[in-house]
């Protein structure tokens, strides 16, 4: 037996002793939470690699113009990260808004801009799966990519918008005063109408109040390119608007005519685009089904047409 001094000990192991098991491995760790202020650079930069045709500014202003609007406690800001061993490699904004109409007081979540690392892309179904666990809350999506179509739909969202008018609004009925937004025309709006307005103006709308007589309402238009046609010439496209909001009792058809020699006289521009589901009989144009479908899933979905406060205003064209 081997003598030890005794300020040394060594294991002694018999022939049956067996060998010290090699320590196993750690488990990568996955897990979504919700976006924190101090997160931003990180999330900016993950959307920046999954859409390099927008800048830095473009995230940062429309992120901007979300926080500025009120939300109740226990809403996310932003939406989602998802984490791998601590490092940041998925994100999902979750633009959410407080509705107030017909139905009461609910919440509607835009979900924007999903972008997770290659090698991660497996994973991302975690990511949409924690981002809408609350059926209380109606969640829209208006610029899904053509290969997630079939999958919105397997997932219960319903079409809010099957299709795009390019519609000729001085051919329609001639009927009242459309106006620039100003104190003057906003006066005549409900108050929560005239904040939307004046928000969007700010985010760098076109905002129109028609009115006729006792009744007013309102139009919001976003500056964007349109596509003239598509395949081979989608390069090619023109200078135009699209309806993003109307006032919700307003008889779009009724106005048409009024709001298209504005547009006309002051801004050069004979059309505008505007969201359906199906042709609108009583708008002149042409209808084109298929074109930028939009989907919802929930209990108060919007109307078609109905882009306020979502990415396509926030964040601009």
């Amino acid at each position: 037996m081997l003598a030890l001094s005794e300020s040394h000990e060594v294991p002694v192991f018999s022939g049956s002793d067996p060998a010290p098991a090699a320590p196993k491995p750690e488990r990568a760790k996955t897990r979504c939470r919700i976006i924190e202020e101090s997160d931003l650079d990180a999330v900016i930069g993950l959307l920046r690699a999954g859409f390099p045709d927008r800048s830095e500014a473009y995230w940062r202003n429309g992120l901007a113009h979300h926080r500025a609007q009120p939300l109740p406690d226990g809403v996310p800001r932003y939406g989602y990260l998802m984490e791998r061993d601590g490092e940041a490699v998925g994100v999902l904004l979750a633009l959410y808004r407080v509705i107030e109409d017909e139905a009461g007081t609910h919440l509607r979540c835009n979900l924007s801009s999903w972008y997770v690392k290659p090698e991660y892309r497996s994973l991302g179904t975690l990511l949409d799966g924690f981002a809408m666990r609350d059926r209380s809350v109606t969640y829209v999506n208006v610029s899904p990519a053509p290969q997630t179509w079939a999958m919105h739909k397997a997932r219960g969202f319903k079409t809010i918008c099957a299709g795009q008018m390019l519609a000729l609004p001085l051919l329609g009925r001639h009927r009242g005063r459309a106006r620039a937004v100003s104190p003057a025309t906003l006066a005549l709006l409900p108050p929560a109408e005239a904040r939307l307005v004046a928000d969007h103006v700010s985010y760098g709308c076109l905002g129109l109040v028609w009115s006729h007589g006792s009744v007013a309402g309102a139009l919001l238009f976003q500056r964007r390119a349109i596509k003239v046609l598509p395949g081979r010439f989608a390069w090619l496209r023109f200078p135009g608007l699209q309806l993003v909001y109307h006032s919700p009792n307003l008889d779009l058809a009724a106005c048409l005519g009024a709001v298209g020699r504005h547009l006309l006289l002051r801004r050069a521009m004979p059309w505008f685009v505007l969201d359906a589901l199906e042709r609108c009989a009583d708008i002149p144009g042409r209808y084109f089904p298929g074109r930028a479908p939009k989907f919802a899933r929930g209990p108060n979905p919007p109307v078609a047409g109905d882009l306020s406060y979502t990415e396509i205003v926030l964040f601009g064209a």
